[in-house]
């Protein structure tokens, strides 16, 4: 058969999980005429640009536990998903879970996934990144494509050492995974397979990814694009976007406090300290990076799982501040929203990114998603306004 030129395939990490159910029953109802609230690239800024179709996006994807059914049930039973849609859609499901792939999950977690994803884990690391190249290959045949992209929505990692060698933007990272620990970052491994197969990889979470050197690196030599990190959805966004007007204002922020509750798997994994570290640090950052005249600024964040919240998360931030001849002032806000719901759209926005930036031949990571990122890759500009005059920049180039 030959290749279907307009279809695209979604490949997502995690795809049982409440973003990425999210993702496809999204673009359903994207499908039946609902409008893309949140979508940045269906805007009229942009919408004479040559975009992917997202009504052709097909996703499949890889897990290591739990059910679609139950998953969109839930996210429908606490107000994200509309009932209609998820009722509509169970055929839809059906087809996803014959198509998932088992996921390679973190050792710790043996016990706690499903047989096939364990079983993985009896594998090398080259093995492993073999068995999800496996994977890609399949479904592409399957969906008759030559387009896809892999996003990674995994719960959040625990925080891992790598090998000094994996520092080195020439290093060849195939080799090194011969000799690599046997609980390399997850991200590492489903990164490389993507490269490999020349499909863009976009790292929606904390973990490593392509900010590893040597990964990037081989993005880079194999001219495939990769976007990350961390997806910037909820309170950072509020921060990218408030700090500027303090600094371009010249006023003096003293403190700025974050307290923030979850309740999905993702705030259940940040219990644990060792996944939380990585994520906290992340928030920490932007502020410094933007209010660079408020060196002694003190900045806390903390994050609580809130089991009863499901995915609803809140966001209490309290900003205390100086004014002229020293007055001083406080700001606060509380921020509540759907983790899903804010996410599932830039996936489909930094997927049609991805395929631009390849469509462009442009390899590596990708400067101009930074906006969608707490971590973007090799961009220290934090300042959300200005991040997006990057992909503005990019998006329509000086002729």
């Amino acid at each position: 058969m030959n290749p279907d030129p307009n279809q695209t395939g979604l490949f997502l990490v995690g795809v049982r999980g409440a973003i990425g159910t999210t993702v496809l029953h999204g673009i359903e109802g994207l499908r039946s005429g609902m409008p893309p609230i949140g979508m940045v690239t269906a805007g009229p800024e942009f919408a004479d640009l040559d975009w992917a179709d997202y009504e052709r996006f097909s996703v499949r994807g890889w897990d290591v536990a739990g059910d679609a059914h139950r998953a969109a049930d839930d996210l429908a039973r606490t107000g994200v998903l509309p009932p209609d849609l998820v009722e509509l859609s169970g055929g839809l499901r059906d087809r996803l879970e014959m198509s998932i792939a088992p996921g390679v999950p973190e050792p710790e977690d043996r016990q706690l996934v499903d047989r096939r994803s364990a079983d993985r884990l009896d594998l090398s690391p080259v093995e492993m990144v073999e068995a999800l190249r496996g994977d890609i290959r399949e479904w592409m045949s399957e969906l008759r494509t030559r387009k896809a992209v892999v996003v990674y929505l995994a719960s959040a990692e625990r925080s891992r050492d790598l090998p000094e060698a994996w520092m080195d933007p020439e290093a060849d990272p195939i080799k090194l995974l011969m000799t690599a620990p046997m609980d390399i970052s997850r991200s590492i491994l489903y990164a490389l397979a993507a490269i490999e197969e020349e499909v863009p990889f976009v790292n929606f979470t904390p973990a490593p990814g392509a900010t590893v050197p040597a990964v990037a690196g081989h993005a880079r030599r194999k001219n495939v694009s990769v976007l990350g990190n961390d997806g910037k959805t909820g309170e950072t966004l509020l921060k990218t976007s408030l700090a500027p007007m303090f600094r371009d204002r010249r006023l003096h922020v003293m403190s700025w406090e974050g307290f923030n509750m979850l309740g999905n798997k993702d705030g259940a994994a940040l219990e644990d300290p060792d996944r939380k570290a990585t994520k906290v640090a992340n928030k920490d950052a932007v502020l410094p990076a933007i209010l660079k005249e408020s060196p002694n600024m003190h900045v806390g964040v903390r994050i609580d799982f809130v089991p009863s919240l499901h995915d609803w998360k809140t966001a209490m931030d309290y900003i205390h501040f100086q004014g002229f001849l020293g007055a001083k002032m406080s700001l606060q806000f509380t921020w509540q929203g759907s983790d899903s719901a804010l996410a599932a759209p830039l996936v489909l926005d930094l997927t049609r990114l991805a395929l631009m930036a390849q469509s462009r031949g442009e390899g590596g990571p990708l400067h101009a998603a930074a906006a969608f990122f707490k971590q973007p890759l090799e961009v220290e500009e934090h300042d959300f306004h200005r991040q997006m005059e990057l992909l503005r920049k990019w998006l329509r180039p000086a002729t």
